[in-house]
């Protein structure tokens, strides 16, 4: 069993890698109805070949041809991860790494379950620690309408992780609003090290001292929407073993 936290782009993709492969995976998201969020209504990336995106883009596009609606993407990547038969999609919020004898077991849960896991992908992007700004308003959230709690991060901080600090800043449409994402990204000089076997260059890291943990898209490297689904789609090929 690999567990997946995080349901934007990244997390969504390696869940899908992972359970299209026939390997149990759970996805873990704050709420199940912002599944690969896009920063905007309409998004002008293109989605990168091979990918969970590529495959709903289709019935994704926008009238003008031009880019992808975020809500249509939403239900169909809803609709695609939760008729998998290998794929568990839970709603939980995961404060913490499960440990046992010095090893990591698994995830911690706001709500009390803690869940097992032979390998845990952390693909929280811009949740730990957020501050989120729209205007002079400020508010704990890791998107827009997202509520996010500090409880990883300092658990994470607790056992010696280092972050740096970055900033996110999105210019809105006619739709989403503009605003800006400060967040804690692991700092790759203190704690981790890049996977060189890997096809993507970027978005994928794991703990040289601590088995079965990876880091992914957004909270490892600095990456886009397209970056972190490719992270995500190449992460979950390399653990199923192709």
């Amino acid at each position: 069993m690999i567990q997946v936290v995080g349901g934007g782009a990244a997390g969504c993709e390696a869940a899908w890698a992972l359970a299209r492969r026939g390997v149990p995976c759970r996805l873990v998201t704050t709420t199940l109805d912002a599944l690969y969020a896009l920063p905007a209504d309409v998004w002008p990336g293109t989605p990168p070949a091979g990918t969970l995106w590529a495959a709903v883009a289709r019935e994704a596009e926008d009238a003008s041809g031009l880019g992808t609606r975020a809500a249509a993407l939403r239900r169909a990547v809803k609709r695609e991860l939760e008729r998998m038969p290998d794929l568990l999609v839970l709603q939980s919020n995961v404060v913490a790494l499960w440990r046992e004898d010095g090893a990591v077991v698994g995830v911690r849960t706001w709500e009390g379950p803690a869940h097992r896991a032979d390998a845990t992908v952390l693909a929280v992007g811009t949740f730990l620690a957020p501050r989120l700004t729209v205007g002079t308003a400020e508010e704990r959230a890791g998107r827009l309408g997202e509520m996010a709690y500090d409880d990883l991060r300092d658990d994470l901080a607790a056992h010696g992780v280092r972050f740096l600090r970055r900033s996110l800043s999105v210019p809105g449409d006619g739709v989403t609003p503009a605003h800006s994402v400060a967040f804690d990204q692991v700092d790759p000089l203190g704690t981790v090290e890049g996977v060189g076997h890997v096809r993507s260059a970027t978005g994928i890291r794991r703990w040289p001292d601590v088995a079965g943990v990876w880091l992914l898209g957004a909270c490892a490297d600095p990456v886009g929407v397209e970056d972190a689904a490719a992270a995500g789609r190449d992460l979950g090929a390399h653990l199923a073993g192709s």
